[in-house]
């Protein structure tokens, strides 16, 4: 998920242009990231001693590693961590960016930073980001909430990634009392606990979740391609519902509503999780414990 959080945010701040984005992504599959990029990264060496590895490189029969333990800028134990890096995508998407003359690794530092600030992330969660681990990005994008909320999160996002889409991206989640929408797709579960979810979205952009799942091309948000999306929650319901069920709570699920029409939703505290796939922007929405009231508008 890295490649496309930052890199459309190296778009949007128009430090690399969409084609360029593209191009990147067209060809990081077949990059293997230099141990050279991974140790300056890691500031391990500096750019200079990199440099000169790598020129000793041209005349020597020896791998990068071996010269650089040799010259005594790397020990054996850093060479071994950083070759277990090599497969992690943001080595990968930093080093396709440089090796494609896009960014330099300096205005790439750069521009991580000036993104950890403006989504209001700490520091110390660059390494989460870099670790491409799904479940902790998704738990940096929510804000605090109890445990429930982010398993359900976590459980239809990892479902967008399986089923739909393995290039989504999300956005930073937030809470409100009411949120009004062009079409709604939701289902509540009740028993030993309340639950209510949907996806939300404004004109087709349903149909981003729609087509695939139901593996069809509806040419607008109607009450089949809304039928498909409540499949896609019932699933999710689903594995929620199973996991909550080994822990001793009993659901119900109860049939998904369909909404074609705007409307505005209101509760206590709903948390709206923003999923964008390629353009279109849709919103996970999660209610626990609550009424939930859907209004036409």
């Amino acid at each position: 998920m890295f490649d496309q959080l930052f890199g459309n945010y190296l778009v949007d701040t128009k430090r690399i242009t969409a084609e360029q984005f593209a191009e990147v992504l067209a060809v990081q599959s077949t990059v293997r990231v230099k141990l050279g990029l991974i140790a300056v990264a890691e500031k391990l060496m500096t750019m200079e001693q990199a440099d000169e590895v790598n020129r000793l490189q041209a005349v020597m029969d020896k791998r990068f590693g071996d010269i650089a333990v040799g010259k005594g800028y790397l020990t054996e134990e850093q060479i071994s961590a950083m070759l277990k890096k090599q497969g992690n995508i943001y080595m990968v998407f930093v080093q396709t960016l440089v090796d494609n003359n896009v960014l330099t690794l300096e205005e790439i530092e750069g521009a991580l930073v000036d993104y950890l600030q403006d989504m209001e992330l700490a520091s110390a969660d660059k390494a989460v980001l870099m670790s491409g681990n799904i479940d902790d990005i998704i738990n940096l994008f929510l804000p605090k909430a109890d445990e429930v909320y982010a398993r359900v999160c976590g459980v239809a996002i990892r479902t967008i990634f399986r089923l739909i889409d393995s290039t989504a991206r999300v956005g930073k989640a937030f809470w409100c009392g009411e949120y009004s929408t062009d079409r709604l797709a939701m289902q509540e579960m009740d028993g030993d606990m309340q639950s209510a979810i949907g996806f939300a979205g404004q004109g087709s952009c349903l149909l981003a979740i729609a087509n695939p799942y139901a593996m069809e091309e509806f040419a607008e948000v109607d009450l089949d391609a809304l039928d498909a999306v409540g499949e896609l929650i019932n699933n999710i319901n689903g594995m929620f519902s199973s996991s909550l069920a080994k822990e001793g709570v009993e659901t119900d699920m109860i049939p998904p509503a369909f909404y074609d029409h705007p409307v505005k939703i209101s509760g206590k505290r709903l948390c709206v999780f923003p999923i964008f796939i390629k353009n279109d922007r849709l919103d996970f929405i999660v209610s626990i414990d609550d009424k939930l009231n859907v209004d036409k508008v």
